[in-house]
């Protein structure tokens, strides 16, 4: 009989401590959908939507409002200490030499303090303007869940690309001349 009872409190035991992990994942997943439900007009972006507006200081000590800007944008959400974004950057370097009469760029650091990202910029000559998410409240807001991410934006502020992860320069270009000629 004491077999039994110990079998029988230490099989309820367990299904007690399953029911409150259960418990406590339900009631995280319902808790992340709901956020991700208040926040819809963000959580979803693609091709064809409306850009959500960027307001930012730059590296270059103004500040990328992108409401205000009457050209095509390339928008790139990245870090110093990613490979895949450090990968492209010579690319977009040399696209931003060849279009920054045409295009607007901004190149989001996520998270980092402006002083590293300032040195990365400065020790491999980079010229393109930085803006510095600080708190990745930008990169939280768009809902970025991997970097890089780049967005080419219309002059109408539609998305008209997006692209997840290191991207080529043949590729990022084939999406600008297509937003240039639109």
């Amino acid at each position: 009989m004491l077999k039994f009872i110990t079998k029988f409190l230490y099989l309820t035991s367990i299904f007690a401590i399953l029911c409150v992990f259960t418990s406590c994942a339900v009631s995280s997943a319902s808790h992340t959908q709901e956020k991700v439900e208040e926040d819809v007009s963000y959580s979803n972006l693609s091709e064809g939507m409306d850009m959500p507006d960027i307001v930012l200081q730059t590296n270059q000590g103004s500040t990328f409002d992108l409401s205000k800007i009457d050209e095509p944008a390339l928008v790139n959400f990245w870090a110093t200490w990613c490979p895949p974004c450090r990968s492209e950057m010579p690319g977009l370097q040399n696209l931003y030499d060849s279009y920054k009469d045409k295009v607007d760029f901004i190149l989001i650091d996520s998270g980092e303090t402006e002083e590293d990202v300032n040195s990365f910029i400065s020790e491999e000559g980079y010229t393109f303007p930085i803006a510095y998410d600080l708190d990745n409240a930008y990169s939280i807001k768009f809902n970025i869940t991997a970097i890089p991410t780049t967005y080419i934006v219309g002059k109408d502020k539609k998305i008209k690309k997006f692209f997840l992860g290191a991207t080529s320069e043949e590729d990022f270009k084939a999406a600008l001349d297509s937003v240039i000629n639109e």
